[in-house]
């Protein structure tokens, strides 16, 4: 369903461009989560022994039968422009909405806009011929919709400005995060081989003057970097976004004086998925930081049980790497659904969910 803030504007030009990722069925993901277990497993005899891309790759393509199939169903619909991954399970081909929707029967492409972002989705069900079923998980660039967070008003917030004034202070800087986890100035990256990185979505971007200014104000207690290695994907030159901007500055006092880099997936096609595209990256990218910081969630009933297995496995493939991925468990904590019926259920957020990946909630401080 089009979630609330969506307007309609129509349905889009027959030859109009849409860029669909297809998730080819993989092989092998029983054994790759025996190996998870065993590589995180201090008392396995694998501890610690992670895998490359390569070998990721080798344990987990396609079938030669679905990697033929499903290009043999493509071209066979003149889809060409197709680009695949090293694990050879993804394949993200752009090609005109008529094609696509002759390519997948049901669906029906229209265009969406919130304010200035614009998003072409199908609100219809697709469907695949029945001898592909068994090789393919999923088509993203369909249905979903970018999550939205929600603000949470703070219970008992002061409304006069008086009292405003008189509680003013500069809130959870990094000093008082370092002091509260007890870091000192010696809790810093000393090592060349530590590296951290963020994701940033949804035409969201951090600004390296920003960077600067903030370590500038806020990083005189500790060693520090004040530049991003490396960026990943498009970075806009626009005005920074308050999301991307507080998470490339906080894991960059947290995570103090490491290399960082940021992948920037804004979702400039309008039918991407950024997320889907980030995952993408990581499973075509054979040297890529070890700590990856994501703050994204969607919520889980929104989801299909396939998106979210085949996304676990995708974290598989990570942990097997020797990945640690961060999820930011979202604003409102568990979360919840409410029924009129007074009987409210949890509502949870995935990837928060998810078993293989670490996730972090949000501590407020009383007195910062």
């Amino acid at each position: 369903s089009v979630p609330s803030g969506w307007a309609h504007a129509g349905r889009v030009d027959p030859g109009h461009s849409v860029q669909l990722t297809f998730a080819l069925r993989q092989r092998g993901t029983d054994h790759l989560a025996h190996l998870v277990e065993a590589v995180s497993d201090p008392q396995s005899p694998r501890y610690g022994q992670y895998l490359s891309l390569e070998q990721v790759r080798d344990l987990v393509q396609p079938s030669p039968a679905t990697l033929m199939t499903v290009l043999k169903w493509l071209r066979g619909h003149g889809v060409e422009d197709c680009r695949s991954v090293t694990t050879l399970d993804f394949l993200e081909c752009d090609l005109p909405a008529s094609m696509a929707e002759r390519l997948l029967p049901g669906a029906e492409f229209h265009r969406y806009v919130q304010g200035q972002r614009s998003l072409v989705r199908s609100p219809l069900p697709y469907t695949v011929p029945a001898e592909l079923a068994e090789h393919l998980d999923f088509v993203g660039g369909m249905h979903r919709f970018p999550a939205e967070r929600r603000a949470v008003s703070r219970a008992g917030a002061r409304k006069d400005l008086w009292s405003t004034r008189a509680l003013f202070h500069l809130g959870v800087t990094p000093a008082v995060l370092r002091q509260r986890y007890n870091m000192t100035a010696s809790d810093v990256g000393l090592l060349p081989n530590n590296s951290q990185a963020c994701a940033q979505f949804l035409e969201q971007y951090f600004h390296q003057a920003d960077l600067a200014e903030f370590m500038q104000l806020f990083g005189s207690g500790f060693a520090h970097r004040t530049q991003v290695d490396q960026v990943v994907g498009h970075q806009g030159h626009g005005k920074a976004g308050l999301e991307a901007s507080l998470d490339v500055e906080y894991i960059m006092s947290t995570g103090a004086n490491v290399s960082t880099w940021v992948f920037s997936n804004a979702g400039r096609h309008e039918s991407q998925e950024p997320f889907l595209a980030w995952l993408l990256l990581l499973s075509n990218m054979s040297s890529v930081p070890w700590v990856h910081s994501v703050s994204y969630g969607d919520d889980e009933d929104s989801l299909s049980y396939a998106y979210m297995e085949r996304v676990n496995a995708e974290f598989l493939k990570a942990a097997a790497r020797g990945l640690t991925i961060l999820f930011a468990s979202g604003d409102d904590g568990a979360g919840c659904r409410r029924a009129h019926s007074g009987n409210h259920t949890f509502r949870p957020s995935f990837p928060a969910s998810s078993p293989y990946v670490t996730t972090v909630g949000g501590t407020s401080f009383k007195n910062p």
